[in-house]
């Protein structure tokens, strides 16, 4: 989707045509995201550190946005700004947000998340149990299954139970019991404290716990393994968050009601909803809503 999204917007950033094909195996030309007099401009290795009006949100003519890049701190002002951030990051750079806006993030709780991808050489012990993916309720995890890739051109469309194979282990971290702002910061703390040694550890020992009976040996069959630690991967709504209460809107409806003067947010989580269809849709509305705010 990010490379489809990245064609459309700058054609020669990734090399090839526009076939499914060329967008999702062509090379990307980083020097072509950022060139001057370019309608759209995408700068990476931007950390943006504050965004505020020119003055009262009402009447400001312009935004301003500081960020850093290359140990720089840099300043640009527009007319308009989208903040697509995740509500954890939001809450922090938007400088003069609103009492309002500001109550309903803090009732935006991010719960952690582990994806560790473990690269097999083979996967023979799955197939033997009729296999793809797995879910298990005690132990480290919650799931596993073979990563899938989409076949594109002269890509096989099968595999065998033979070859090399990438499968991914999703971790959650809960704590029933814990209020929910409670269960996010020690997930997080967790996710974050434990090293990779241990993780491998585990990893390894519920594997084989799992699977030894069907062939499985971690000694033989693993070939590494890569952790992406999400501190905070998924949105936990509580009662509320949704349809709001006792006459007041709930937290994400506050977000997206519409246009903060020149800023407006869009990102998939002030709809509860977390996948890239719903931060399409977030982000569409978070377009209109500030150029109704601020005409051309």
């Amino acid at each position: 989707v990010a490379r489809q999204i990245l064609k459309q917007l700058i054609p020669d950033a990734i090399a090839g045509g526009a076939t499914m094909q060329d967008v999702c195996r062509g090379r990307v030309h980083f020097e072509a995201l950022d060139r001057a007099g370019q309608r759209a401009r995408i700068r990476t290795g931007a950390t943006v550190l504050s965004v505020r009006h020119d003055g009262d949100a009402q009447r400001a003519e312009s935004v301003e946005i500081l960020y850093a890049k290359d140990g720089v701190v840099h300043r640009a002002r527009t007319r308009r700004a989208i903040i697509a951030g995740g509500s954890w990051t939001a809450k922090h750079i938007v400088r003069d947000l609103p009492p309002a806006c500001r109550d309903a993030y803090a009732q935006f709780h991010r719960a952690p998340c582990l994806m560790a991808n473990v690269a097999l050489r083979n996967w023979r012990f799955l197939y033997k149990l009729g296999l793809t993916e797995c879910q298990w309720f005690e132990g480290i995890g919650n799931y596993i299954t073979l990563r899938k890739m989409a076949t594109l051109g002269t890509d096989a469309p099968t595999i065998s139970p033979g070859e090399p194979i990438v499968i991914t282990l999703k971790i959650l971290f809960s704590y029933p019991g814990l209020p929910l702002e409670a269960q996010t910061i020690r997930g997080r703390t967790e996710l974050l404290a434990t090293s990779f040694r241990e993780y491998e550890r585990r990893i390894r020992e519920q594997l084989s716990a799992m699977f030894s009976r069907a062939g499985f040996d971690a000694r033989r069959d693993i070939a590494g393994i890569i952790l992406n630690r999400w501190g905070h991967a998924y949105l936990s709504p509580q009662p509320g968050f949704f349809f709001g209460g006792h006459n007041n809107l709930g937290p994400g409806e506050v977000i997206r009601n519409g246009a903060y003067g020149r800023i407006a947010f869009g990102n998939s989580d002030v709809s509860g909803i977390m996948d890239h269809r719903m931060s399409i849709l977030e982000a569409r509305r978070a377009v209109d809503q500030v150029l109704r705010a601020v005409p051309a």
